[in-house]
């Protein structure tokens, strides 16, 4: 392999890891987003009693 293969290997890699940390965090914040949710309706809940 030459060297221009081994750079196009490692920017396709480059390019991977970071859509894998996209996806990672763009799912992370809709977890915690419904865990926030969740939490103020029960606050809600209870101030209303």
């Amino acid at each position: 392999m030459s060297g221009q293969n081994y750079l196009v290997a490692a920017y396709l890699g480059m390019i991977g890891a970071l859509a894998l940390w996209t996806w990672t965090v763009f799912a992370r914040s809709k977890t915690l987003e419904a865990k926030i949710n969740s939490l103020e309706k029960a606050l809600f809940n209870e101030e209303s009693e």
